[in-house]
C-alpha cells in the first residue's frame, strides 16, 4: 500500500479534527446574536460566542440552516474573527475556534473548511444539524467528516515541481564567511549561512507562502558568485490553474502542456461573468497573476540578504540572481552540484508534511529497521528527528517522496496505525 501525500494529509486531518472534537464537548456559550460592530457601523452579528473549558481563546459559532445561505457562512466567520483581532491584539491562529453548523452541501464551503484547517492553520470544525419532522427538540449535529477523494485534488493541483517558483540570490565573497581554495567551510561558516536561512522561512511564515529556503556556498576554486540565498514557494496561482483543469476532466498527464496563457480569470471565478465577461475573456488578468506571484519571493530574497550582509564598512558586494522552478533548477548541475548546500528550513504545509513523513519514518524505523525502508535502506540516519529535520539529503528524499509519492511499504505497518 503506498503511503501517499493524500492519505497522510488525510489521516493527520481526521487527527486534528478528532482532538477538535473532543474540545467541543467542554464548550460553554456566554453570547447569542452578538453585534461586533460599534455603535453607527452595520451590524454584523455572532450567532453564538462562546469558550471551550480548558483551552485559550473564544468560539465563533456560525448557524446556516440551508445550502443557499451556507456560502456566506464563511465571509462572516473571518468577519467576526477580524473584528476580534481589533479588540485583543496579538491573538493567534488557536485563540480562535471556527465552528460552522450547516448542511455542508455546497462544495465551495466544503473546500473552504479543508483549505482553512489545513493550509491556515485554523481550528475549523462543521457539524450538520439533523432532526425528525420538524421537531427541534430531536436535533442532533452529526461532525462533518471530508472524504479522502476531496484530500486528492489538494496533493494533485499543489505538490508538482512546476508549480514552486524558485529564486536564487548570489553574493561575492566576503572576509571570513568563505573557505579558501582547497579548504571546507568552517561550523561557523555554515552556522552564519544557516541563520540567514532561518530568517527567511520565518518571513515566508509570516506571509503565509509554503515552501523552503536554504543558503549554499560555491566550491572556493570556482569561478561563481560563492554565497547564495534559495527560496522556493507554492505560486498558488498556479495552483488554481490545475485544481481548475482537473476538476474539469483533465488527466494529470495533460496539466505541464497546457500553457498558463491558455486560462483566464473568468474561468477561474465564473461568478465575474455577472459583470465583466468581456472584459475578463479579452486580457491576460490571470496569467499576469501567475506571471507577477514569484515578485513576493524575489522581495523576501533580497530583503533578507541585504538585511544580513550590512556591515559597518558600507561596502557594495557583487550580487547575481536569476528565477525559476525546482524542475528547472536541478537540471542545471553548476547551480545545485558545484555547492556545499546547507540546512533547509519548510514552511507552510510543507513543513507540516516533512514533519509528518519524518515521524512516520522513525515510527517504520523503530518497528522494523531501516533495510527495507524505500529511501531510508543506507541506514545513515541519525538517532532522533532533531537531527534529521533539516538536512538537505533527507529533504530532497522527501521531495521525491511528494512529487512522486507512489513508493511501497510494508501493509502491516499501515494497517497498525
Amino acid at each position: 500500500m503506498s503511503l501517499t501525500p493524500e492519505r497522510l494529509i488525510y489521516n493527520e486531518l481526521l487527527e486534528r479534527l478528532k482532538k477538535h472534537y473532543v474540545n467541543l464537548h467542554e464548550l460553554i456559550l456566554f453570547g447569542c446574536e452578538v453585534p461586533l460592530k460599534k455603535e453607527g457601523d452595520s451590524t454584523i452579528r455572532a450567532d453564538l460566542l462562546g469558550i471551550v473549558a480548558g483551552l485559550s481563546g473564544i468560539a465563533i459559532i456560525e448557524l446556516k440552516k440551508s445550502s443557499q445561505t451556507e456560502r456566506q457562512a464563511y465571509t462572516e466567520l473571518l468577519a467576526y474573527a477580524s473584528h476580534l483581532h481589533s479588540i485583543f491584539p496579538t491573538i493567534s491562529k488557536d485563540d480562535i475556534s471556527y465552528i460552522l453548523i450547516s448542511p455542508m452541501k455546497e462544495r465551495i464551503v466544503r473546500e473552504a473548511t479543508i483549505y482553512s484547517f489545513l493550509f491556515d492553520e485554523k481550528p475549523v470544525f462543521a457539524f450538520v444539524p439533523t432532526w425528525e419532522d420538524d421537531d427541534i427538540t430531536t436535533l442532533k449535529l452529526i461532525p462533518w467528516i471530508p472524504k479522502e477523494e476531496e484530500i486528492i485534488y489538494v496533493h494533485q493541483s499543489i505538490f508538482s515541481p512546476k508549480n514552486f517558483e524558485l529564486f536564487k540570490v548570489t553574493w561575492d565573497f566576503m572576509e571570513d564567511w568563505n573557505a579558501d581554495e582547497g579548504e571546507s567551510p568552517t561550523t561557523y561558516m555554515i552556522e552564519r549561512m544557516d541563520k540567514i536561512a532561518s530568517y527567511a522561512a520565518q518571513l515566508m511564515e509570516a506571509k503565509g507562502i509554503h515552501g523552503f529556503a536554504y543558503t549554499s556556498q560555491a566550491f572556493p576554486e570556482l569561478p561563481f558568485l560563492p554565497n547564495a540565498l534559495i527560496i522556493a514557494g507554492i505560486n498558488p496561482f498556479k495552483v488554481a490553474k490545475d485544481n481548475y483543469l482537473l476538476k474539469n476532466g483533465k488527466s494529470l498527464s495533460e496539466l505541464d502542456s497546457i500553457p498558463d496563457e491558455a486560462i483566464n480569470i473568468l474561468q477561474i471565478i465564473p461568478e465575474l461573468a455577472n459583470k465583466a465577461k468581456l472584459v475578463n475573456e479579452q486580457n491576460d488578468y490571470f496569467y499576469d497573476l501567475i506571471a507577477t506571484w514569484s515578485n513576493t519571493i524575489v522581495k523576501i530574497t533580497f530583503d533578507t540578504v541585504d538585511l544580513m550582509t550590512t556591515g559597518r564598512s558600507n561596502e557594495i558586494i557583487d550580487r547575481g540572481w536569476g528565477t525559476m522552478d525546482w524542475q528547472e533548477y536541478k537540471r542545471l548541475m553548476f547551480e545545485d552540484s558545484l555547492c556545499f548546500n546547507y540546512s533547509i528550513r519548510a514552511t507552510g504545509i510543507i513543513r507540516k508534511l516533512f514533519t509528518d513523513y519524518s515521524k512516520e519514518d522513525f515510527k517504520y524505523l523503530s518497528k522494523y529497521g531501516y533495510e527495507n525502508h524505500p529511501y531510508l535502506s543506507h541506514g545513515d540516519i541519525p538517532t532522533h528527528i532533531v537531527d534529521y529535520i533539516n538536512e538537505q539529503g533527507y529533504f530532497r528524499d522527501f521531495l521525491k517522496r511528494l512529487f512522486d509519492p507512489f513508493y511501497q511499504v510494508k501493509d502491516e505497518f499501515l494497517d497498525d496505525q
